[in-house]
This record gives C-alpha cells, structure tokens and sequence, in this order.
C-alpha cells in the first residue's frame, strides 16, 4: 500500500483499502441553544431538514454508492443503537455546527472505541477546526463538500493518497495535517439537486411560518454571502464569494420536488435571497407562469431590493412568496458599526416592512443582544424599535461567538458587551416577553392566523412549546 494511505493514530490505518458502497450521514440535535432565549432549540416547532447532508447524498449517488440520513430530530437513537446500525455501512459521517461539537465529539470517541469504521465530520464548526481528530474521528472536512466527499471515498478505496485530497484535515504519526483547502464550485449548476428521498418529508415543518403547509422543504439558489458582519462565518465557510445558481435551475428543482413530493412550501436558507432584482424578476415571472400552488419565504437584507421595493415586493407575493425573514441585530447606531452594519440600515428595513404590511406579507427580524459594546440603552433602543418598526413577529437571541468568526478574532470568546452574561440573558427574554404581549404585535399575529386557521389548529397541539421558545 502507497504509504500515503496510513493514518497512525486512527484505527483507519488498520482497515486496508476497500470499496465503500454504504455511507450513513448522521445529525444530532442541538444539546445546546444558547443563542435562543430558551434552552430548548424547539424540533417540535421547528425541525428543518439537513440540506446540506441531501446533497452529499447525491453526489454520491451519481458515484452508485448507497447513502442514508439519520436525523436524531426526527428519529430518537441512542449511541448503542448508532453503533450496531454501523456495522451495515462502509463509512459515516457527521454534520456538525458549534452547538454540536461537544456531542459530536462524544458519538465519535465511543464509535471509535467499539467499531473501525471510518468517521467524517463537517459542517460550520469544523472552520478552522480541526480538534475532532482528537476524538475518534478520522478525517475532518473544511468548506464545501461535494468534491472533497468524492476524494475522500478515492482514498478509502485506495484510489489516492490522503495528502492529495483537498480540504480537509487528518492525523499522521499523532501530528495533525491540514492539506490545502478545495476550490470552490464555481457553477452550481452542476451539482445535483439534493437527495430528498433520504428522508421523511413529512417529519420537518416549521410552526413559526405562518403559511407554511406540508409538505414543507428548504432549497438555496445561491452560496455565500456579500456582507461582512463580523458576528457571522457564513462568508469564511463560502471563501467569501457569492454563487448564485440560474434561475432555470432552481425551477427545475422545484419541479421536481412538486411532481415527486407534491411539495406546498418552500424555505429558501440563502443568506441573501436574490440580490439582484433582474433574477428575483425572472424566477417569479417563471415560476408564475408553472401555476403550482405553493407559497414560498425567503432571507433578504436590509439593503435588499433597492429602491423598485413595492413592484418587486408585489411581484414577489403574486408568485407565492408570504413570508420575508430579515437580520437586522440592532437598531443602536454605535453597535452596528462595531460588527461592521450600516447605521442606515434600521431606516432602510423601517421602509420596506411598510411595504411589506401594505401588501400583506409576513415579516420577521432578528435581534442579537450583548454585541460589542451593546448598554441597557442601546438594548432599550433597540427593543423600542421592534415594538414600532411594523415587523409582524421578532427573534431575540443572546449573542454566540462562532468560531473562526471575525468577532472571535477581534474580543475571544469572553463576553464582548458591556453587562454581565446573565443580565443579557435575562432582557433577552423581557424583550420577547414584551414584544409578544404588545397589542399591535398581537392583533397582527391574529389577522394573519385569520387568513390561515389550519395553522392554528397544528400549534394549539405544540402551544406550550411555542411559548418557551420566545421565552415564556
């Protein structure tokens, strides 16, 4: 065997080369959500399905290798129970963000010590990150992952060298060795529309979409992110590049989720949807023209859609579009500054929630408690807003430093804001608290739960769970 092929600290080494005809991809639930102003990260509400997973599902299809989704949030296992479904696969792999990380590392070390199979994490926690290799896993994948996947499998069946594939880490002689990073896929048309078909499509849902019917799926028309806000790592993860798909493309796909899965809802996970108002305008015009009944949300910008917001806003709606999600973190001036937002941009969203409202669409904006140099008056600030800015519903959460982020490398990961943990905590949840029991909000709530009783039918059954998610 080629000597590039042996991992010395990972029972890998003793395994030989074979052919991998089975790979089970694994997600585990969240053990912790500390951004929420609950510990509960809500899968009974909110279960999304691992899109990323779907499409290392099919890339390895086209390569005839058999794969499967286990979603602990769907299906409830244990590690004994993981450890004796392995011994029908070749080799596993696990998505991991930086609320998983620790149980990630926990399901690989006791894998490790009671199977040989080969173990690979990735996802956004593996960002410059390679200490999974410590823990029973034996390769760690960075950044994209169709190619790398493929590679990875070359090397298993002893194709290529380990020193050849790209983007990834592993260990050698007990030293850890990152190869260099993989190139990312510059047209993303080329890659297959995400494997859904390794899942029960009618296990995800998200409650707290007003117009969402089942089935319900997630789709992305594009990769990457064009801002820069030091608090996110959505732009490292993506070699801070946009990729947009064509639009013919992302129709395609909707095709074939309707005709295979009589799909209803769609949630786009785009960092920003569109960007441009030429493709938001051809791909409303053509999915129109398909006349299906489906209704769709997207993620926009503050600075999103320019200043035709109104036509295109009502272009959006007549093609199904119900729902506008949107990060805004702050109203405050000074601390939009200092996580590198615009100070115009609460103006800016102010305007286009108008619009919104007029036209009759759900709006939700996000807000981030204790970001650098955030007070009582700016947090005060910034929850006067939410209550007058016209948003139908609003999410505050207590800032997360992620890893390989810019806010990491510029405060660590201590407390960043100028108030104790705890206090940030606590009026995280009186912002919720008081939002949810302001009049306007609650009369909004109740004209859109008007245009749609089914949805309230579903939540009634989960209201205890709603409530805590907002911090009740």
């Amino acid at each position: 065997m080629n000597e590039n092929l042996v991992l010395d600290s990972n029972d890998i080494i003793h395994q030989g080369h074979h052919d991998i005809k089975r790979v089970l991809f694994i997600y585990l639930t969240q053990e912790s959500g500390e951004y929420y102003v609950t510990d509960d990260p809500g899968y009974e509400i909110q279960r999304r399905p691992q899109l990323g997973l779907q499409y290392l599902c099919a890339v390895l299809g086209k390569r005839n290798i058999e794969t499967g989704i286990l979603d602990q949030a769907v299906i409830n296992f244990n590690i004994k129970q993981l450890v004796a479904t392995l011994k029908d696969w070749d080799a596993v792999g696990f998505y991991a963000s930086d609320p998983q990380e620790a149980k990630v590392k926990a399901y690989c070390k006791q894998i490790k010590a009671r199977s040989p199979i080969p173990i690979l994490v990735g996802g956004p926690s593996t960002l410059g990150n390679p200490s999974f290799l410590d823990h029973g896993c034996d390769i760690v994948v960075h950044g994209e992952g169709e190619r790398t996947i493929l590679e990875i499998v070359d090397f298993l069946e002893g194709k290529t060298s380990i020193d050849l594939v790209k983007g990834i880490s592993y260990k050698q002689a007990d030293r850890i060795i990152t190869n260099e990073p993989q190139g990312l896929i510059e047209n993303l048309d080329e890659i297959p529309f995400p494997d859904r078909s390794k899942v029960d499509i009618i296990a995800y849902q998200d409650y707290f979409i007003f117009g969402m019917r089942k089935p319900y799926i997630t789709m992305i028309a594009s990769r990457g992110c064009i801002y820069r806000c030091h608090f996110c790592t959505s732009c490292k993860i993506w070699g801070y590049r946009y990729r947009q798909r064509s639009v013919d493309n992302v129709l395609a796909e909707i095709d074939a989720a309707v005709h295979a899965y009589n799909v209803k809802y769609i949630a786009f996970q785009d960092d920003v949807f569109g960007i441009t108002n030429p493709w938001i305008e051809e791909f409303c015009t053509k999915l129109m023209k398909r006349q299906y009944r489906i209704r769709w949300m997207v993620i926009l910008h503050p600075f999103s859609i320019g200043q035709d917001q109104e036509r295109i806003l009502r272009l959006m709606k007549r093609a199904g579009c119900d729902t506008l999600s949107f990060g805004l973190q702050s109203a405050d001036a000074a601390t939009l500054r200092g996580i590198n937002r615009s100070p115009a941009e609460p103006a800016r969203l102010k305007s286009i929630l108008a619009t919104a409202k007029r036209l009759g669409l759900v709006t939700v904006v996000g807000y981030i408690f204790g970001l650098p140099g955030d007070t009582r008056k700016s947090i005060q600030k910034t929850l006067d807003y939410a209550l007058h800015c016209g948003a139908t519903l609003s999410n505050f959460y207590v800032l997360s430093i992620l890893r390989g982020s810019e806010m990491e490398r510029m405060y660590g990961t201590g407390n960043v804001s100028n108030l104790p943990r705890d206090e940030i905590v606590k009026l995280t949840k009186q912002a919720s608290k008081t939002f949810y029991t302001y009049p306007e909000t609650i009369w909004n709530i109740l004209l859109f739960i008007l245009k749609n009783p089914g949805w309230l039918f579903y939540v009634v059954l989960r209201f205890r769970a709603v409530l805590s998610r907002i911090g009740f």
